[in-house]
């Protein structure tokens, strides 16, 4: 790998980079006017063009910006060598729409129709398009690394995420360029430290909307700070918008998305449009790029001030000041810690008491530590280092060290809690309508989109954020003494039952056939003191392929045809996608409710299933699983 891609991006030419979307997308040019408009920018210095394999008008038309570069360059007489092609994966075109797809089958698919299209051995720069947020952020990055370190990529890059998501992919390969909307108008991945950790990475910023995109371009016309310096150097407001950008960082490399060879020459001539310190500055008062002081302190080491006292580890509450931060996912554990110290004297601060943002709270902080109360625990989920920032910076301003305490909790525990937190409160699992009415008045049942996202943004404290001390507490599940009965979880479709008609599932009673040696196994398993529970994923009840009377009575039909006692048939009527509840498998609440009701124990818990849903299931309430064909062979 290149030891520092900027220099392959920068000092062959110059900082521009031709995006082709608009060339491949709606109201596309013909393909022979598109290739001249890119050969204009060849021929005039530019040696990057920016592509994916989405670039098209829907997904019968998939991979046309990649066919396009690659004829655009086959055709071209000058150094076709020096030339790069940036390629993005994550996004595909259902009747034109644009929908996230980070699935590692689909990335691997896109990349090696990309080499095809492309009509090379290596794709120079691959950047995931877009976070999925139905594929946990993992499997996706897992996947680029994979393709990288088979040699089908050189580079990989990452666009229009945050510095969480950066830091997660770092863990995987090294992020070698980012992409984000950057402009005068758009300032956000400045404001928020991406841009900043750009430069501490060493990378490059491509920033596409750099006029600040359809919706904002025509305001630079009439902008009253560019205007007038326009007029001064007689160039258009956006020929100023773009130096300024060009200028406000050497790390950026715009994306101009021309589709005329007269945009790409105005674009090309504010590469030599000398702003003057008095223009950057009036430009700069209005449009600044300095990231909030909490976004930088997240992204820059923060030192400890030597004037606060050294904090011993794993200490618990002290008499004297400090800060403690209690973060870890939803459903973590962090309320028993917490007992532990404002039972001590500390002052709590949590949002979901006291209302407003999380920012809210480092004002509060600043008026307790102010007033003279020194000790204080705050309890948040505190993901990421930019939330955790700001009580680190109130803390040393008064003087006062801060501790972390990382409630290490697996989500899988983590969902069990939460789903006992719902049992004891409400006395039954929730759907996602329930939830999503609930959550105004009781903000601690997260759904489990909710609970991904923390998993997927989670930056691991470090003790460059400026703590005195990071306690590490490992999640211990307590043992109940009274869960003693024995369980056998059953899944139905596949595991005992098909359909006389070949459907995937019954949809009325008289469709119900039992699968062979059903009852024979499990005989033996009830004189061995087990319970049987069917527990099932129904979706064709939320999509309207089935009622609910139809579920119940197939169900009733199957266990009548086993002769077998059945405790509890519990089944999740809800839709397959998004995974709003937490009772379709492999979400754990199912397993959680029935053991929770019969007092179950969970080592003589077994589930029995057809899937992977079923497996993960059973790995996430931490039970033996066992595959239907082997169960019951």
């Amino acid at each position: 790998m290149h030891p520092n891609i900027i220099d392959v991006f920068g000092t062959t030419t110059h900082r521009l980079c031709l995006g082709l979307l608009r060339l491949c997308t709606e109201g596309r040019v013909e393909e022979s006017e598109a290739i001249r408009v890119i050969h204009f920018a060849l021929d005039h210095g530019v040696r990057l063009l920016d592509t994916a394999d989405s670039y098209c008008l829907d997904n019968s038309d998939f991979h046309y910006g990649e066919s396009l570069a690659c004829k655009a360059i086959g055709s071209w007489n000058g150094d076709r060598d020096s030339v790069r092609i940036f390629t993005k994966v994550g996004l595909v075109r259902p009747q034109g729409k644009w929908i996230p797809n980070g699935s590692a089958k689909h990335i691997r698919k896109s990349v090696e129709m990309a080499l095809k299209c492309l009509e090379v051995e290596q794709i120079y720069l691959l950047q995931l398009h877009a976070k999925d947020t139905r594929v946990p952020f993992e499997e996706t990055l897992s996947a680029l690394a994979a393709l990288q370190a088979e040699g089908k990529v050189a580079h990989l890059g990452l666009c229009n995420v945050g510095p969480a998501e950066v830091r997660q992919a770092q863990q995987h390969f090294q992020v070698a360029a980012l992409q984000c909307e950057l402009s005068l108008l758009s300032r956000k991945s400045a404001t928020d430290g991406l841009l900043l950790l750009a430069n501490e990475l060493g990378i490059p910023f491509l920033a596409h909307r750099p006029l600040g995109g359809y919706a904002k371009v025509e305001k630079l016309t009439t902008n009253r700070v560019l205007k007038p310096i326009a007029e001064r150097y007689q160039r258009s407001p956006h020929e100023i918008a773009l130096a300024a950008l060009l200028q406000a960082d050497a790390r950026i490399i715009p994306l101009i998305g021309a589709t005329k060879c007269s945009s790409v020459a105005s674009s090309i001539g504010t590469l030599s449009l000398p702003l003057d310190i008095s223009d950057k500055t009036v430009i700069d008062i209005k449009y600044s790029f300095t990231p909030d002081p909490d976004a930088a302190a997240s992204i820059l080491p923060q030192a400890i001030p030597t004037t606060l006292r050294t904090l011993e580890p794993n200490a618990g509450p002290s008499n004297l000041p400090e800060v403690v931060i209690v973060m870890g996912i939803q459903g973590a554990g962090k309320t028993e810690l917490v007992g532990s110290y404002t039972k001590d004297g500390y002052a709590r601060l949590n949002r979901d008491e006291l209302g407003g943002k999380l920012e809210d709270l480092n004002d509060r902080l600043a008026t307790l530590l102010a007033s003279g109360s020194t000790r204080v625990v705050l309890d948040n989920t505190y993901p990421t280092r930019v939330s955790r920032a700001g009580v680190v910076r109130v803390a040393h301003q008064a003087g006062v060290p801060v501790r972390c305490c990382w409630i290490d909790t697996p989500i899988h525990e983590a969902r069990r809690n939460v789903v006992l937190r719902t049992l004891v409160r409400y006395e039954r699992l929730l759907g996602p309508s329930d939830m999503k009415e609930l959550a105004k008045q009781d903000t601690n049942l997260p759904p489990p989109p909710a609970m991904q996202k923390w998993i997927d943004t989670l930056e691991a404290p470090s003790s460059d954020e400026g703590f005195s001390a990071i306690d590490r507490i490992p999640f211990v599940r307590k043992h109940e003494p009274q869960h003693t009965a024995k369980g056998l979880l059953l899944d139905v479709d596949g595991t005992l039952r098909i359909t006389k008609s070949g459907e995937i599932y019954p949809r009325s009673a008289s469709d119900v056939t039992l699968l062979p040696n059903r009852k024979e196994v499990l005989s033996r398993w009830i004189e061995d003191g087990y319970q049987l529970f069917f527990v099932s994923n129904q979706s064709g009840v939320a999509s309207g392929k089935l009622t609910l009377m139809d579920a119940q009575m197939a169900f009733l039909r199957t266990a009548e045809l086993l002769e077998l006692p059945v405790t509890e048939i519990a089944f999740c009527p809800h839709p397959a996608f998004p995974v709003g509840c937490f009772c379709r498998k492999p979400m754990p609440g199912l397993g959680v409710y029935l053991a929770h009701k019969y007092r179950l124990s969970y080592d003589d818990l077994i589930m029995v299933g057809d899937m992977d849903s079923d497996r993960h299931f059973a790995d996430g309430l931490g039970i033996r699983y066992k595959d239907a064909k082997e169960f019951f062979a």
